[in-house]
């Protein structure tokens, strides 16, 4: 059981390193969480997260990152369900809603906005056979995807999508289902969003996918406004 000012350290390391993408130095975030704590405490409640699963150091000398352990806490702990997007991302969509287009072009316009929004990868899937992807390249841009090994693993996500739609179309909630690591079907150096939808003939499943440092918050509300408004 992590003690409050562990859970706050936690939550700060997360949000820094999901913006920055850089190793968090105990130094750094003196100061920045609620409570007033030396150095010392800081670096001696960093270890504590340490030992228990929390963070782990990359490289000597580096500082700490998350583990998928973290991220699954953030979610179960932080993500904020009823605070949504900011008021730009949501005229984004709604203007997406009022097109007066085909439903399946509207459906992949969403998957496009939804992509860039969260510069990250997104699948549709109208049937089980019938995939759209979008946005892949968001994740190849990635920090956490530039070395090769890790490329080859996220290709091998990718070739997997197509089998493990089956499962994922099963989902019929419009509340977006957040998949961390080893809880994600295709992979477990990425992290997976699905929500369903239903517009006209068209009925499916919209999946946000990228690595396991994301902003989950964001992307969890542009899931749940898209499946709203694809009605």
């Amino acid at each position: 059981m992590l003690k409050d000012r562990q859970k706050s350290l936690l939550k700060k390391i997360i949000e820094t390193f999901v913006k920055d993408a850089k190793p968090i130095a105990s130094g750094s975030l003196v100061g920045k969480i609620k409570e007033k704590v030396s150095p010392a405490t800081v670096r001696s409640e960093m270890a504590n997260l340490e030992k228990e699963g929390f963070i782990f150091q990359p490289h000597t000398s580096a500082g700490r990152i998350p583990t998928e352990k973290a991220y699954q806490f953030y979610v179960a702990n932080y993500l904020d369900k009823e605070k949504g997007l900011t008021d730009k991302e949501k005229s984004v969509l709604e203007e997406l809603e009022k097109e007066q287009i085909e439903d399946r072009m509207k459906i992949r316009n969403f998957a496009k906005a939804i992509s860039d929004l969260s510069k990250q990868g997104v699948m549709v899937a109208f049937s089980e056979c019938d995939n759209y992807f979008t946005g892949l390249s968001n994740i190849f841009a990635q920090p956490e995807f530039h070395n090769s090994d890790q490329v080859v693993n996220l290709s091998s996500v990718v070739e997997r999508m197509d089998s493990e739609i089956i499962d994922l179309l099963k989902s019929d909630s419009h509340e977006p289902k957040i998949m961390v690591g080893n809880e994600n079907p295709m992979g477990k150096d990425c992290s997976l969003i699905v929500s369903s939808y239903k517009i006209g003939k068209y009925k499916g499943i919209i999946a946000l996918i990228g690595p396991q440092r994301m902003d989950y918050q964001k992307n969890y509300h542009l899931l749940k406004e898209a499946s709203k408004l694809l009605k």
